[in-house]
């Protein structure tokens, strides 16, 4: 049926310029991890964290501390009650049959890549109402259980979402019902009204900021599920098979990393870096070194070829040890924040556990002064194509570390950037040496 336009993203574009920002993309080709519909992950071609973003806008604006508003159970939820995590989320309505289930399935996808990323506890999922007239909390629950989704449901009283969307440049109005009208869900009468809103994404940090801007549609590859799919009318079916300006959860993903990538590395820039050990104390500290690991020793700081072949066979060589694989990239500014824990952590603990560096998408003189001005007791191997990384299912950011246990399991992968010495040498004992 015909309906009136409800997207105005003229809006929050505006808003978006006028902080000095702009658009980017993510360039930089290795593999990411993303899943199917099974319960396991599989690796696709895709895009990683380099300090770009996928499909938003980068920017960083300090969000009120007094924007308020309710969640599904009725509980007064201010912004600021999400500090220490990251906010995910989008403008949405309960009564939309045009885009929001969309959005829906695509935060539900992001919130489980998320999951399996061990990141749960860092990020909320949340869609916040723009129908401030019929999304009660009562509402928003009835929702949650008709469709499924286990994210947060924000609303708010007219005031509360009228300052709010004002302030992340989101348009919304009420307009006429088209004719015929659509079919309130919950109570199977005709819907007297529709509201007209912008269709988007956005990511606050862990400071209560505003990082990320997205503008479009969610593209969730035209599946829904039965419960979604019901809410579609038929230009909601339209966008379903050809969504405007669209964003996928796959960039939403890559988005959030790029941010959290950044935070880490600006978190550190306050803290005293890490001194690594000089070269006669790595030599003293590994003096002595089982054969496997003395071989690695001897080959410090250098890049290996041979590619996916030579790691692999490495690894087998490396059976009945445990193994800390770090992936790094010349161009990647956490990285080089990184190195030295490496330097430290793998000389206080070489003689135990095999170290092994993967670089990540670079080119190999640029990887070798990069080795030159960070050294290392351990050699890297070179993944210009992102085949090792993708191998592990874990390229989602660099840097990534990836723990090994001694029978030669994959014990844990541990996303982006270490701060502390404290932090890496926890993970060591705990997933490597199993302490």
């Amino acid at each position: 049926m015909s309906r009136v336009l409800r997207r105005k993203p003229q809006r929050v574009a505006a808003i978006l310029l006028a902080f000095g920002v702009f658009l980017v993309a993510a360039d930089v080709i290795v593999s990411r991890v993303w899943t199917t519909n099974s319960s396991q992950p599989t690796v696709e071609s895709g895009t990683i964290s380099n300090g770009r973003l996928a499909t938003g806008t980068l920017l960083d604006r300090p969000v009120p501390g007094d924007m308020t508003l309710v969640d599904e159970r009725g509980k007064v939820t201010p912004l600021s009650s999400f500090r220490g995590r990251y906010l995910v989320f989008a403008p949405s309505m309960t009564l939309c049959h045009e885009v929001c289930p969309m959005t829906t399935a695509a935060l539900q996808r992001l919130q489980s890549a998320v999951g399996r990323l061990g990141m749960g506890s860092q990020v909320t999922v949340a869609e916040v109402s723009i129908d401030p007239w019929r999304d009660t909390p009562a509402r928003l629950r009835a929702y949650q259980k008709l469709t499924g989704l286990r994210f947060r449901l924000l609303t708010g009283s007219q005031a509360q979402l009228k300052r709010m969307w004002k302030f992340f440049g989101v348009y919304y109005r009420k307009v006429p019902q088209g004719k015929p009208a659509d079919v309130d869900w919950l109570t199977h009468e005709p819907e007297t009204f529709d509201v007209q809103h912008t269709d988007g994404l956005f990511i606050l940090d862990p400071q209560g900021h505003w990082r990320v801007g997205v503008v479009g549609m969610p593209s969730v590859g035209g599946r829904l599920s039965p419960a979604l799919r019901y809410l579609l009318n038929e230009n909601g079916q339209t966008n379903l098979h050809h969504p405007q300006a669209p964003w996928t959860p796959k960039q939403a993903l890559s988005d959030l990393l790029t941010v959290k990538e950044q935070t880490d590395a600006h978190a550190a820039t306050g803290q005293k870096a890490a001194k690594p050990p000089s070269a006669a104390d790595v030599r003293r500290a590994l003096a002595g070194s089982p054969a496997p690991l003395a071989a690695l020793h001897s080959q410090s700081g250098t890049l290996l070829t041979g590619g996916m072949g030579a790691f692999q066979a490495r690894l087998a060589a490396l059976k009945g040890r445990p193994v800390v694989v770090n992936e790094w990239a010349s161009w990647c500014f956490p990285c080089r924040n990184e190195f030295p824990l490496f330097a430290q952590a793998s000389a206080q603990y070489g003689k135990r556990v095999a170290f092994l560096g993967v670089n990540v998408s670079d080119s190999s003189s640029d990887a070798a002064s990069f080795l030159r001005a960070h050294p290392v007791s351990y050699p890297s191997y070179i993944d210009s194509s992102g085949a090792i990384a993708a191998s592990f299912g874990s390229a989602a950011a660099l840097p990534t570390t990836i723990y090994f246990d001694a029978s030669g399991k994959k014990a844990y992968t541990h996303i982006g950037y270490y701060s502390a010495p404290e932090a890496l040498n926890s993970d060591i004992e705990r997933y490597a040496l199993n302490h």
